[in-house]
């Protein structure tokens, strides 16, 4: 009989909003399903969306894809519901997302800590809370941190790190932490041929993130700003989390020089974000710190180049490979890399189109990683 891994995330398919940690349990499921059988209790509606998703069925066991899905309405989201749910339910195994999520990780941590929980082994992936976001609301997170220390709420769970990056950022803040690491499983790749041109001196780029501090627009923008020949398209596409941030993006928007066209093309589903990278040369993405970053690899199985920023994602060695890494200090190494893909010709960058698809042959092959999986969940479970 198969085990039963019960997820908890804020969001799930159909949701897109939320991001990366939508599309890493969706491909964990779907990897995973001859192995192991999967329970997922999420929202009934997506990140910040006022409205529940259509043609769903809510506060009830649904099949979707390679799992049954709980999809939890915000009045049945409180202590005495998870309470009631995580203890009718079946389960072997908790597997929860996000370190900061307070109603789907510590809503169910604080109920075991009481007491009201029952007992099983808990795996805790902190979905990239620790790498390069705990700036922003420095003190309130840290201040967490240290009340969850002192009451032990995070105490007696092993942790899944996505990355090397992720075990030390996860070690910095609980020294004592059980850790494992495995990389997040990428969605089935199927080997694209190329249908976009490349004629030097023109270049078309863009952005697919959430509209965030964290993902770096701005300095895109004001690298851009600098690359005063040849003629570059940037379309950007995220939902628009951050207002006021996105007002410091449209004023360099208005100083773009003439030769730089800047769009924001709104939001896209992820269904549409392979046909979308499929349009580009280049994806812009100066993130501040990546614990896996699906639209990096979206993007680089879709023959789209990823310009990436050094020393905070897990892709240094693919950026090293096809020559689009740069330091985050330094905005003209961004611009000596935007100025050599814009001065490409149709050979060059199919030639770099080669070197990343050799990169994903090899990297991105599921079957290793499904085995890490499957050996840690039996360990630890």
């Amino acid at each position: 009989m198969k085990k039963k891994i019960l997820v908890l995330n804020g969001q799930y398919l159909p949701g897109y909003k939320g991001g990366g940690p939508i599309q890493s349990c969706a491909n964990m499921v779907e990897n995973l399903a001859d192995q192991f059988e999967f329970l997922v209790i999420t929202s009934d509606r997506d990140y910040k969306a006022e409205n529940a998703y259509e043609n769903i069925k809510v506060n009830e066991w649904t099949e979707v894809g390679s799992a049954k899905v709980f999809y939890m309405s915000p009045d049945r989201q409180t202590l005495s519901s998870f309470r009631k749910i995580l203890n009718e339910t079946e389960f072997d195994m908790l597997y929860l997302n996000g370190f900061f999520s307070p109603i789907f990780t510590i809503k169910p941590l604080f109920l075991r800590m009481l007491g009201k929980l029952k007992k099983k082994a808990i795996i805790l992936t902190p979905r990239g809370d620790f790498t390069g976001g705990c700036e922003n609301k420095k003190f309130k997170k840290y201040t967490y941190i240290f009340l969850c220390k002192m009451i032990g709420l995070y105490s007696d769970l092993v942790w899944h790190a996505t990355s090397a990056l992720e075990e030390e950022d996860i070690k910095k803040k609980f020294r004592a932490a059980k850790t494992f690491v495995v990389p997040n499983l990428p969605a089935k790749y199927v080997s694209k041929a190329v249908t976009l041109n490349k004629r030097p001196g023109e270049l078309r780029l863009v952005f697919v993130s959430r509209i965030f501090p964290k993902k770096n627009l701005k300095f895109a923008l004001e690298v851009l700003q600098k690359v005063n020949k040849g003629n570059i398209i940037f379309d950007i596409y995220g939902p628009m989390e951050d207002k006021d941030y996105w007002k410091e993006c449209q004023a360099i928007i208005k100083e773009m020089p003439h030769n730089i066209k800047v769009r924001y093309k709104e939001e896209v589903k992820h269904s549409e974000v392979a046909k979308v990278f499929s349009k580009y040369h280049g994806f812009f993405f100066p993130t501040l710190g990546e614990n896996y970053g699906h639209v990096i690899v979206e993007s680089m199985m879709n023959n789209c180049l990823v310009i990436l920023s050094k020393g905070v994602t897990p892709w240094d060695s693919y950026g090293e490979e096809v020559g689009t890494l740069a330091n985050l200090e330094d905005q003209n190494e961004f611009v000596k890399v935007i100025k050599r893909l814009l001065d490409m010709d149709d050979l060059s960058f199919r030639s770099c189109i080669e070197k990343n698809n050799e990169f994903v042959n090899k990297v991105l092959n599921a079957s290793s990683t499904i085995d890490s999986y499957v050996y840690y969940i039996n360990k630890i479970g």
